[in-house]
């Protein structure tokens, strides 16, 4: 039952997600920021707790949000390790000076980098065995920053959910923020990484179904981006420097970039999955 309720939030998602750019001008895609944060938790809800259990879970969750309240804060503050921004009101409220949106959105898709990392270094096996931490760490790390560099240009330049203050020559957005998110995430992995084995003892390794799930879930976050190439507004959009920007070249581009992150990310983590049902 439960994995008939994952496949159909999948499926209510992915839909979501490829219909965003026909949904510009109407009064739902007031809600593409909440609905693009929820829905990876509300997947992880429902798949954490069978795959990792409550206890790693919780510990996932803590680290998450500690940590990465703590770059977001402190980057905001002094403009290390993103850069110079702030967030708008568009996330709702804050703790502090961070969007209280912005941790589960770091957990929801750490979660999921995470368990791509174990599909692809470990091709699904069942054991329980898993790749090195520093491996597992630096894959992790890839495949989430691949999302934020496919996402970032049209969240802060073009919705303004953050606004960079010098603007940026990656549409808007400085080359910092990237090396600072990669940190980030990085910090996150080695320590859940570090605790996760002295939790409990070993668990298996999902199984094929909990790693197609996965898969599918990261799946509908890169179809966004090609759903915007395919169908690209018009116009253009000036970032707090003063620069300004063509839609068109900026979501073609954003396109073009998760075709060859994400999309070969779903690729490799795809033949894994098949060369364990082999």
């Amino acid at each position: 039952m439960k994995n008939r309720i994952i496949w159909t939030v999948l499926a209510v998602y992915g839909l979501f997600s490829a219909l965003k750019p026909l949904l510009e001008g109407t009064w739902l895609f007031a809600l593409v920021p909440v609905v693009s944060i929820l829905a990876p938790v509300l997947f992880v809800g429902l798949h954490a707790p069978r795959e990792i259990g409550w206890k790693r879970l919780g510990v996932f969750f803590a680290i998450t949000f500690v940590i990465s309240w703590s770059y977001e804060s402190l980057s905001i503050a002094t403009g290390f390790p993103f850069g110079n921004y702030h967030y708008t009101e568009k996330l709702g409220p804050k703790l502090g000076t961070v969007p209280l949106l912005i941790m589960p959105a770091y957990f929801g898709v750490c979660y999921i980098s995470w368990l791509m990392a174990r599909l692809i270094l470990d091709h699904g096996r069942t054991s329980g065995r898993t790749s090195g931490l520093m491996a597992m760490t630096l894959t992790a790390s890839f495949v989430m920053v691949m999302w934020d560099v496919s996402m970032d240009p049209s969240r802060a330049t073009v919705s303004h959910a953050w606004i960079w203050h010098d603007g940026g020559a990656y549409f808007g957005v400085p080359f910092q923020n990237f090396v600072g998110w990669f940190l980030c995430v990085a910090t996150i992995f080695f320590a859940y990484g570090a605790i996760e084995s002295r939790l409990t003892a070993p668990r298996a390794a999902p199984d094929r179904t909990a790693y197609a799930q996965t898969l599918g879930l990261y799946a509908a976050l890169f179809i966004e981006f090609i759903s915007f190439a395919v169908f690209t507004p018009q116009g253009t959009v000036v970032d707090a420097s003063g620069q300004v920007w063509n839609l068109p070249d900026l979501y073609l581009s954003l396109g073009l970039v998760s075709i060859f992150t994400m999309g070969f990310v779903l690729l490799i983590g795809a033949h894994a999955l098949r060369s364990n049902s082999a």
